[in-house]
Parts: C-alpha cells; structure tokens; sequence
C-alpha cells in the first residue's frame, strides 16, 4: 500500500477509502519487512480487499462507488491495470447522461516499455476529450508551486527562445542500488519490454517530467553513456545529451552515487541542478531537497533600458523544493490535486500522459544508445 493511499486513508474529511487490491495476499518488500497481510490491511482500513482489479471491478456495488483510483504497482503493471481502469471508468460513464467519471492517478514512470506509453497516452487523451475522468502521473515535483511558478516564467516569453538546458540529478541510493535483494530496482523485470534497470528507471523520470512539463519541449534523438553496478549490474549514473524538437540541446545527468543516506539522522538530500537558457533570457533551480534555504527560483534577463545590465528575479519566499517523499501529513501536492478533482475541483495537471510519454521515450533511448554506441 503507497504512502499515497495511506493519505487518503488519514484525510477522513474529504476521503474515503473504498478497496485495496493486491495480487499478494502478503505483500513483501526488501525495503519494509513489516508489510502486513492483505486481510489485515482490509480491518486496518475497513474496505474490502482484492486480489486482482478484475475482480474489483466485477463487484459493481464497491466499483460504481470510486471517484477515482490509485495505481501504485510495480512499473510493468501500470500499462495492463491503467488500461482496466480507463476501460471501466468509459463504460461505467456511458450509462447514463449524468454517469459519474473515474480520475486516475499513476505512479511514476509511466511505463517502461515506449509502446504501451504511446498506447496509454493515446488511451488517456480520449478518455479526458469524453469527459470519462481525468489522468495524472505521480511525479510530484510537478505539483510544487516552484513547478508552476517556473512554468509560467517560460510561458511569459521572458526567456526568448530556449536554445539550451541543462540538468544535474545527484542522490544518495548507493544503498539501494548495490543491494542485489532490490532486484525490482535492479534488475529488469522479465517481461522483455524493459530494457535495464536501476538509476534510469528509478530516478531519472523525476527530472524529466519537470523539465519537460516547464519547458514544454519534446525530445527526438538520444546520445546516453552509462555506468553500472559491480554487485547488482544497475546502471548507477549516466550522461546524455538529448537533442528536442526546435533545435533545443538538452545536457542531463545524473547519479546514484553521492554519500549519505535520505532517512539518516541528520538526512542527506538529493542535489538538483536545472538551467535553461534561451536567447533573452536564463530560469535557474536548484539545491539540496532536504534544505528548503538551498536555492530557489532564478530568472535573468537583460535590462532593455540599461544595456548590459542584468535584470534578476528571485523567488526567495518559495525556497527550494523538488520531489515530496514525506510520508506523513495529508500526502504531497500531486496527491491534494488528486483528490480536489475527485471533488470536482478544476485540475493542474502537473504530469499528463504526454510528459508522462516523453520521460520514457528518453529513458528508453538512453538505455538503447548505451548498449549500441549510438544516438537513439
């Protein structure tokens, strides 16, 4: 069960928790050894429980009642169990004229297989054009204000045209991706469709969907070095040069291997570095996750009434924030949003199937251009 979903569980004001669905009747994890049984989640939470969506979704008295669904399955399972969800939630909308929509929120990736994104993101523009519900990708720096606040910096043309970004991505998870008992981490998953595994599939989708969500450029060929594991063989960092659609040259890179550990005593942040320069003007963010005082939102411009002189906007007052892991509370920003649109509140879409769709689409190029040699 996701943090996710146990925050929906606290917020008893506005929700409640309808069914838990797991294909194990006692989940495991290498990383919680104290996952309790499915019976036991179901007297925990006071919902029934399920061992497969299909049979979720055939109990039509629990189903009809969802407002909206949390997909926090392994990465190969988002596709199959997405897919179930948005077929219902069309089916169940078309009884009737007033039939109620079905929102769904994914965690992130998306998927690890660029076709059934391309499927998916397909899938997910007809449902939303309906009016069946509305779909949301778990990348939950997207949700920050510091996202939105950058996003319309872009959009106020204040940059010009963006000619070149830059991105540095830097966490302390030597621990997670050295232990070979990680092998959902570590290694792929069997299926064929997932090309490696580790620090890519991991870590790298959080930087991608930020960017490509504030910058709204789309990624078309991949030049990606990559360095791995010597115990599991995960790729640990990597370094690529992204080439984007109106002659955008995007620099990424990122790594598993700074020291430190996220939940120590004090804890070690991850560092987060992102420029993006363009012919009027360069946004900059960065800084350290668990340090809010460690940066925040820069924009620089020239000053059209005093040549040569920089003009510089600082957003002090939102500090430095990137991705929320906080597992206590209400849960982070994306999960607020999505339960104002089960509301009926009007959504942010901080992650749409098509950011969703580019951070695969290039972590799945930079898989394939470190084992050919090759831009992808």
């Amino acid at each position: 069960m996701s943090f996710s979903s146990m925050a929906v569980e606290r917020d008893k004001d506005r929700c409640n928790l309808v069914a838990i669905v797991d294909s194990s009747p006692h989940p495991r994890s290498s990383l919680n050894p104290d996952l309790i049984s499915l019976e036991e989640l179901g007297a925990k939470y006071c919902c029934p429980v399920y061992s497969s969506i299909d049979d979720l979704l055939a109990d039509d008295a629990v189903a009809s009642m969802m407002d909206g669904a949390i997909i926090c399955t392994p990465h190969s399972t988002h596709y199959k169990i997405g897919r179930q969800f948005l077929e219902y939630g069309t089916k169940r909308k078309s009884r009737s004229t007033d039939g109620m929509p079905l929102h769904i929120l994914m965690e992130k990736p998306m998927t690890t297989c660029v076709e059934e994104a391309k499927s998916l993101h397909v899938l997910t523009t007809e449902y939303e054009r309906r009016g069946d519900g509305i779909f949301l990708v778990n990348h939950s720096a997207n949700y920050r204000e510091q996202a939105k606040v950058a996003q319309d910096m872009v959009a106020s043309e204040k940059l010009g045209r963006i000619r070149l970004i830059t991105a540095t991505f830097a966490s302390p998870l030597t621990w997670l991706f050295d232990e070979p008992a990680n092998k959902g981490w570590n290694e792929p998953d069997g299926s064929g469709k997932m090309l490696g595994n580790g620090f890519g599939w991991g870590q790298a989708s959080h930087m991608l969907a930020w960017i490509y969500h504030v910058s709204g450029v789309t990624p078309i060929r991949v030049y990606c070095q990559m360095t791995h594991s010597e115990v599991t063989g995960a790729d640990v960092s990597h370094s690529a040069t992204i080439t984007c659609d109106d002659g955008v040259v995007f620099s990424l890179s990122g790594t598993s291997l700074l020291p430190g550990y996220e939940h120590s005593k004090p804890p070690v942040g991850k560092r987060v570095g992102i420029e993006m320069y363009g012919a009027e003007g360069t946004l900059i963010y960065g800084g350290d996750d668990q340090d809010p005082t460690s940066g925040c939102l820069q924009l620089r411009t020239n000053n059209t009434s005093d040549a040569g002189q920089v003009e510089i906007t600082e957003r002090k007052d939102l500090g430095f924030l990137f991705e929320n892991t906080e597992t206590s509370g209400l849960g982070p920003e994306s999960l607020l949003e999505f339960v104002s649109v089960c509301e009926g509140g009007k959504p942010y879409v901080g992650a749409s199937s098509a950011v969703g769709l580019k951070a695969v689409q290039t972590i799945e190029a930079m898989y394939r251009s470190n084992a050919s040699g090759k831009a992808e």
